[in-house]
């Protein structure tokens, strides 16, 4: 009888799945002070600029819920890997970009992995002590909000002094390591719960939160190449 394989320290868990957290937090909200610059290098309008933050958190949205019931039935900790896998890619695509569609394309992509932190919540829940789950999630709760402003002075900066494609070339280092680091060290959780994959109620969440359905007037008056409109 074999005994069964020890499982990492809490402690390490939570300080990759904090890695994980602000690498996500950090893309999030990096390409705020990099929209009009997004506008200049690619001779587009504001609207289209706009798309390259919509469409990251529109697929996020949908995608969050998706992905976080395939990790309730296959293991958090593999979706983990797959959600940064995802994100990694649309970062890298970001970072090639050759006009305002493909970079909308990368963004929405990158978005796709939003699942990074229900997944580790879930992780948490599972593998901590039970004294010790508040803490965790008060911990990566405040990395998505302090990361996220971290984001925007740190692009600001990136922006003001070197190419907004560093944006992303910076953006994807600490998301590959976070890969490496959650396949090596966190543990797959051992509860695993059979659940439906609602994916007609994930089409109709994507037509409901989709901005052009609720485009002022004005904008849809706008003159030039713009996003298009629902019918």
């Amino acid at each position: 009888m074999t005994a069964e394989p020890a499982r990492q320290h809490y402690n390490l868990t939570l300080a990759i799945l904090t890695m994980a957290g602000t690498a996500f937090a950090l893309q999030q909200t990096m390409v705020f002070p990099a929209l009009s610059t997004f506008q200049r290098e690619f001779d587009t309008t504001p609207a289209w600029a706009t798309w390259v933050l919509t469409a990251f958190l529109l697929t996020a949205s949908v995608a969050t819920p998706l992905l976080g019931k395939l990790g309730d039935q296959y293991g958090k900790e593999r979706m983990l890997v797959v959600a940064l896998s995802i994100f990694l890619v649309g970062t890298i695509g970001g970072a090639f970009a050759w006009d305002i569609g493909s970079l909308i394309a990368s963004r929405a992509l990158a978005g796709a992995g939003g699942a990074v932190f229900p997944l580790s919540f879930g992780i948490i829940r599972d593998e901590f002590p039970p004294e010790k789950v508040k803490v965790g999630i008060g911990l990566l709760s405040a990395v998505f909000g302090v990361g996220g402003g971290f984001g925007i002075v740190f692009s600001g900066l990136i922006v003001e002094y070197l190419s907004w494609r560093w944006l992303f070339v910076a953006g994807a280092i600490p998301v590959a390591a976070s890969i490496a680091l959650v396949h090596r060290y966190v543990p797959e959780s051992p509860i695993k719960l059979r659940t439906r994959i609602d994916v007609p109620g994930a089409i109709l969440l994507a037509g409901a939160l989709s901005p052009c359905s609720s485009r002022s007037p004005r904008a849809r008056a706008g003159a030039g190449r713009r996003p298009p409109s629902c019918h």
